[in-house]
């Protein structure tokens, strides 16, 4: 960026000092001559201008690299947070249904004291119990390893963390954005694209920089000297330029021309890879978000609603404190299900939001960015640059 600031400068003029010593038959008196030149290289092309725009690229991709590297981390903690929030969401939810398991255990164990139960019926609560607890061990497990990984990326020991507020899951859009509209923020946001456009614009810059290396400076100069034996000064001026019949920089704008065909070809390739990514993750977050409307709406509250018969069936003596018992645990499994359907819609959106190259979710602490995430506001600061130097086949979407 530094080199950016600074334009490029004119060839340095050239100076030279010598003198002449004549020496034979013909020469009466041994003299020497001072003699010197001075000559100056005038460009005849606009490569200094060319090395100007070619400097300036290469600032501004050092700048885009930096940002996208910002946006990859940034989105790499997000994900990394829900998948935190997850974890201590399920290790409460299985806490609960561990305590609900023990009491549906010493309940059984009543039973059996006054005869409504068998000792089998309470060596399946017995195995639901620990069966429950081995469960909430896994759980906790995963929030170590996940408060171990969220600590490694900011740095920060996991007991500094702190604790995770109730709200910490993030809002999901209440529709999943379409393929276009999926598309259209890939183009325009994604840190691997925009850093290969910026890649793209300094190879552009190069080519027609190497153009211009193919024409000659025009050499001007001059030089003062004199004769031996007479007392003259004599004052040359010459002018030369350099024929481009054999050397025309054919193999410095070849190198440059497949430069910029291999971003262009990787910039390509990365789309569609990214494309074809966005589509399968895509898929999963809709049928994630399915399977998880239809235990939350459907089987959750059938479940409730075998609770409730087998309640009222107990007390019109039609039926036993047992049968309530495994209604209650059926309630529990379902309830369980539907938290993990839920967890599983939000890591796909975790891995949608990460394929896209842009945050999808709503974090109740979000500042309101009003669309401005780097790095697309460096495209929307950099400086408008004249029609004519805008590439024909710049990859599509390119930030100008």
């Amino acid at each position: 960026m530094a080199k950016a600031g600074i334009p490029t400068p004119w060839p340095n003029p050239g100076i030279g000092i010598g003198s002449e010593l004549a020496s034979g038959r013909d020469v009466t008196v041994n003299e020497v001559i001072p003699i010197g030149s001075l000559s100056f290289t005038i460009p005849l092309s606009d490569r200094l201008s060319r090395q100007d725009d070619v400097n300036q690229a290469l600032a501004q991709l050092a700048q885009a690299d930096a940002l996208a590297t910002f946006r990859e981390l940034y989105l790499n903690l997000r994900a990394r947070y829900v998948q935190l929030t997850v974890a201590k969401k399920r290790e409460k939810v299985r806490e609960a249904v561990v305590e609900a398991a023990r009491t549906s255990l010493n309940t059984a164990n009543a039973l059996v004291t006054a005869g409504g139960a068998t000792a089998l019926d309470v060596s399946l609560f017995e195995l639901e119990y620990a069966r429950e607890r081995s469960r909430l061990l896994g759980a906790r497990l995963e929030v170590t390893n996940s408060t171990s990984d969220l600590s490694e990326l900011v740095a920060v020991s996991p007991w500094r963390l702190g604790t995770l507020p109730e709200d910490a899951l993030p809002t999901a859009p209440e529709d999943i954005p379409s393929a276009e509209e999926l598309r259209d923020l890939i183009v325009r946001e994604h840190p691997e694209l925009f850093r290969l456009r910026s890649e793209y614009e300094v190879a552009e810059r190069q080519l027609h920089l190497e153009i211009t290396r193919q024409y000659p400076d025009l050499v001007f100069g001059s030089s003062l000297g004199g004769e031996v034996g007479e007392r003259k000064t004599i004052l040359g001026l010459n002018l030369g330029i350099e024929l481009p019949i054999f050397d025309r920089n054919q193999q410095a704008i070849a190198q440059a021309s497949k430069r910029r065909d291999e971003v262009r070809t990787r910039y390509e390739a990365a789309a569609h890879r990214i494309l074809n990514a966005v589509a399968r993750t895509r898929g999963v977050v809709a049928l994630a978000a399915e399977q998880h409307r239809i235990l939350r709406d459907d089987v959750l509250p059938s479940a409730r609603s075998n609770v409730d018969i087998a309640q009222q069936s107990l007390a019109a003596g039609s039926a036993g404190a047992l049968q309530l018992l495994d209604a209650e645990r059926s309630l529990r499994q379902v309830q369980v299900e539907v938290l993990e359907a839920q967890m599983a819609e939000q890591l796909a959106w975790s891995n949608l939001e990460q394929a896209v190259g842009f945050p999808l979710l709503r974090f109740p602490t979000d500042p309101d960015s009003q669309g401005r995430t780097p790095p697309r506001e460096v495209a929307e600061e950099e400086p408008n640059r004249p029609q004519s130097e805008t590439p024909d086949n710049a990859p599509a979407g390119e930030a100008r």
